[in-house]
Order: structure tokens, then sequence, then C-alpha cells
């Protein structure tokens, strides 16, 4: 492939896993596909306010699965929830008995008694699942919901009712529930998005922007959120850490993300040259 790519990039599960920075064979194939003058977009289920700063310095950031679409630090476009459907979110998660993170733009929203209540249950989990939320939870602020501003979605975690039960309960307000891709999250947690923005809408709207084929474009992700993408994309490529539905849906798989998959795929596709 000698033409310039867009190439869209998640973030957990594709480029980080289990807390680990991006490793040092993929920061180098990163650096060496943009000198080689492709564009680099991070397309990740994290609002922009959970993103990574060194993340934020790529050519685009699409954040909140699709909800928010930047290019070289400029908003292009941004969809929030409405006062209605924030409340409709919050009361079914209550009614579920969820741990639940409204996720903003500029800020990340939880209820204080939510927050503490769920540490306190984390004290009984196993260390790994601990680290994984820990790391997640610790920087939230203690804020009521009342105040937020700005809320493209809403992370969720153990509720006692099923995703069925939400996506029939959400459906009629044209909203989706989709699953992370950490193992220890599946089940009844995930991520509550409106359903007309995904990461799939967003890339074909930057690529329409900056007029760039869609055939010129890749994608690379592993979770259920990411299936949109990898549909859309002109190459999708599942990594080898996700679920057999996600590889299913894909073009091609890489290696996993623990055995530098990122770089496999840039070299595979010509991104890259062997160093």
């Amino acid at each position: 492939m000698s033409s310039k790519k867009l190439v869209f990039l998640d973030i957990d599960g594709t480029l980080l896993y289990e807390g680990h920075p991006i490793s040092e064979k993929t920061a180098k194939a990163l650096s060496q596909a943009k000198d080689n003058g492709h564009f680099l977009c991070i397309c990740t289920g994290r609002a922009y306010s959970e993103t990574p700063d060194e993340m934020k310095k790529f050519d685009g950031v699409i954040s909140a699965a699709g909800a928010c679409v930047m290019w070289k630090e400029e908003v292009l476009l941004a969809e929030y929830f409405s006062e209605e459907e924030t409340k409709l979110v919050t009361d079914l998660l209550d009614e579920a008995g969820a741990v639940y993170i409204m996720e903003g733009f500029e800020n990340l929203y939880m209820k204080k008694e939510i927050r503490e209540s769920f540490f306190r249950r984390m004290e009984g989990f196993e260390e790994r699942e601990r680290f994984l939320l820990g790391f997640f939870l610790k920087t939230l602020p203690c804020t009521f919901t009342e105040e937020m501003k700005k809320v493209h979605k809403c992370s969720f975690f153990y509720g006692e009712k099923d995703h069925d039960w939400l996506k029939e309960k959400l459906k009629k307000w044209d909203m989706s529930v989709t699953s992370f891709s950490q193992a220890e999250t599946r089940g009844n947690s995930g991520e509550i998005t409106k359903e007309a923005f995904t990461k799939g809408t967003a890339l074909r709207y930057l690529s329409r922007y900056l007029g760039i084929p869609i055939e010129d474009t890749i994608a690379i992700g592993d979770s259920e959120n990411d299936l949109e993408m990898l549909r859309a994309a002109g190459v999708g490529i599942a990594m080898g850490n996700s679920s057999d539905f996600v590889k299913q849906a894909a073009d091609d798989v890489t290696k996993p993300v623990s055995e530098d998959g990122v770089y496999h795929a840039f070299l595979k596709y010509g991104l890259i040259g062997h160093t």
C-alpha cells in the first residue's frame, strides 16, 4: 500500500492493556508511520476527559465511542445527552443497582455515595480485578449527577439487571448498550451511548471531512464498540485478544496487544518497513 492512509486506533486492548503503557515497539511503529506521511487518529470509547495526554497529540481524536470528533485539536463534531436522556439513564441504572460514571468532554461525574459504596465492595475482589477497576475509578471526582455538563456517554459496572433489560428500556430512546473489552468487566457492565453516533459514523465523517477515500482507511480495535469502526473502514483489523465475534467481523486479525499487534499490522499493511 503506497498511498497515504488514515489509521484509526482504539486505546484499551489495542494500544494499552492492564495498565501497561504503549510498548516501545508499538510506539516506534506509530512514530514511523507518521514520518511516512500516514495520518493517525485515536478512536476510543473513553471520553476526551479521560484520554491520556500523549494520545491527544495524535492527528485526530475520536472519543466517547464516536460522539466527539477532533482533528488537530479542533472539535469538529460533539454530541451530548439531553437533560431528559441523562435522567433516563441515571434512573435506569439506579433501578438496576449499578455503579455508574457519566462521562463528559471536560469532566467525569459520579455520585459520591455510589463511589464510596463501590470502593468498599472492591475489597472482596480479586487483586487483578481490583487493580483494573481502581485504576479507572480512583481519579474520579465525588460529583453529584445534578452538576453534570456536556455528557457524551455513561459507563456502568455490576448491574443487577442484564444487558437485555437495559437494551429494551433504552431502545425507544435510540440509545445502545455495549460491553467493555476487559474480561473482568463483561456481563452486567458496559457503556450506554446514543445509537446514531458510533466509532463507524465518526470514521466516515472524518474520512469525508479530510477528503480521504474509505478504501484508504484502516481501523484496529478489539471490542464490541469497535465493530462499526471495523466494518466501516477500508480494512478492519481485530486484535488477537479480541472476542471471536469481533474477529469474525474484521477483514484481518493481528497479534494480541501483549505481542505488539499494532506493530505487526502496520508492518503487514505497508505503513512501516522492517527496522
